[in-house]
């Protein structure tokens, strides 16, 4: 066992063990309702960077703690990895999965077994052992396809398992700056970098071409893929659904993360604690103007960053000082 396997975090279950102790109370009116966003109670005050949910319903954060341990809810944790000053870690499930992948410095890398909590150390893959900064998986269980992205602009894939062994193969989908997010869908994948590129490859990640944006400031933090339409999210919401790139909503803070609904509904949160919430075609009767309209909606249930979100029952989003907040 290695000392990444060995270590081990804080545990808590999603829903109601972290609902039934809240430590604050929002909403997207204010008014603090227990329906909209609200924060829950933490086991740690350090930094969260990213959650996952597990098939069994839980979800799983991934971030800083002390001796550059990391935190992950309900089990063990592959590691830690730094961007500027910070811990960093990433986490991500597949589809069906049975397991979570984390990932982080010092090419540390790991799957967690979503019932059983034990974990498999896939540390320094062929020897790479530069951060790991986003993680991506296609499928389940041992015949899931992982893509790890790095901050020297490469991503790795390994398509399978053969007796719990992995192969690996390796690209640099550009000029190597940090691939800051990768994602899964509609028969591709798609990856952004730190110099507001967007990469996509069709084969498995074999072969990459890029495919935007010509004219973002800034670079990219997250990638999603639904519904024929790649969004990336950094100082703006950027959307192309095959007919070019276009500015879906400017915001006047950074987000880290975006999620994809079923419906088609985009949730994103970043610096400044907010939730934001566009609702997309499954719109109830009772929806608002805004949701009508496409407009944004944003809720408010912390003043930390919020690097992290995952949607389900209940949705789940991470972020500084150890924050959880949910919905």
């Amino acid at each position: 066992m290695t000392d990444v396997s060995r270590r081990r975090f804080l545990g808590v279950a999603a829903g109601t063990a972290l609902a039934g102790g809240a430590v604050g109370t929002a909403s997207a009116a204010g008014s603090g309702r227990r329906d909209g966003w609200h924060a829950v109670e933490s086991p740690t005050d350090r930094t969260l960077y990213d959650v996952a949910r597990a098939p069994d319903g839980r979800t799983r954060s991934a971030g800083a703690a002390s001796s550059s341990h990391a935190v992950a809810t309900g089990g063990d944790c592959a590691g830690t990895g730094r961007t500027g000053t910070a811990r960093t870690s990433r986490a991500a499930a597949g589809d069906g999965a049975g397991t979570v992948w984390i990932a982080g410095a010092s090419g540390a890398l790991a799957e967690i077994d979503a019932e059983s909590g034990d974990l498999i150390s896939h540390r320094a893959p062929d020897d790479v052992t530069n951060e790991f900064t986003a993680v991506a998986i296609a499928g389940s269980d041992g015949g899931a396809t992982v893509y790890v992205a790095d901050s020297s602009g490469h991503v790795h894939v390994s398509a399978g398992s053969e007796g719990g062994h992995r192969t690996w193969t390796h690209a640099t989908p550009g000029s190597g700056a940090a691939i800051r997010g990768v994602a899964v869908g509609d028969g591709r994948v798609v990856a952004v970098d730190a110099n507001a590129s967007v990469f996509e490859a069709s084969d498995g990640g074999a072969t990459w071409n890029r495919i935007g944006v010509d004219d973002a400031d800034g670079g990219f933090r997250d990638v999603a893929v639904a519904g024929g339409t790649v969004h990336v999210a950094g100082g703006k919401l950027w959307s192309d659904a095959g007919d070019g790139w276009g500015v879906v909503d400017p915001f006047d803070t950074t987000l880290y993360d975006l999620e994809i609904g079923p419906c088609g509904c985009v949730h994103a949160v970043g610096a400044d604690g907010t939730v934001r919430h566009r609702p997309g075609q499954g719109i109830s009767g009772g929806a608002t103007l805004a949701k009508w309209l496409g407009r944004w909606e944003a809720a408010h249930p912390t003043s930390e960053a919020l690097y992290g979100i995952v949607l389900g029952r209940p949705h789940v989003a991470v972020g500084a000082n150890g924050t959880i907040v949910e919905r």
